[in-house]
């Protein structure tokens, strides 16, 4: 079932922006990274078998447990609103943990914060890392659409 355009509208005109000044995140993000997770359908009840990711945001029971453990945050990834907040207080930690690195925010979002710290690590101590291809292909896509 995709969202329906009223509370769209209300999330791009009044939450999205609310939760990322409040946050401290680019203006734009939430919309991007919901816009590029759904292929822009807005799906409430998106589901990915492989992963458990779900909702609009696609948040998987890792990063859920991560926002209750951090900001006391039980959300249901089905409803907009709180999957929203789940999503801008996963985005500010990535935003604290890599100082503000959007790349590495972005890619944090989509592969998880391990999989970031890994390419870190071998940056430093090989002078190069990997990515997952996934995660280049989302960067390339989600950066360009903050307004």
């Amino acid at each position: 079932m995709t969202v329906d355009q009223r509370t769209l509208e209300h999330l791009r005109n009044s939450v999205w922006p609310t939760l990322e000044q409040s946050f401290g995140l680019p203006a734009g993000i939430l919309e991007a990274v919901t816009t590029w997770e759904t292929r822009g359908q807005f799906q409430r009840d998106a589901y990915n078998p492989t992963s458990g990711a779900r909702g609009i945001f696609q948040l998987t029971p890792i990063a859920l447990r991560q926002v209750q453990q951090d900001i006391g945050l039980k959300a249901d990834p089905f409803n907009p609103y709180a999957a929203s907040a789940a999503a801008a207080a996963l985005l500010a930690r990535y935003n604290r943990l890599f100082q503000g690195q959007l790349p590495l925010v972005v890619a944090a979002y989509n592969a998880g914060e391990g999989t970031v710290r890994k390419f870190l690590r071998d940056v430093r101590d090989r002078g190069r890392g990997f990515l997952p291809m996934e995660t280049r292909d989302y960067i390339a896509n989600v950066i360009p659409m903050l307004r």
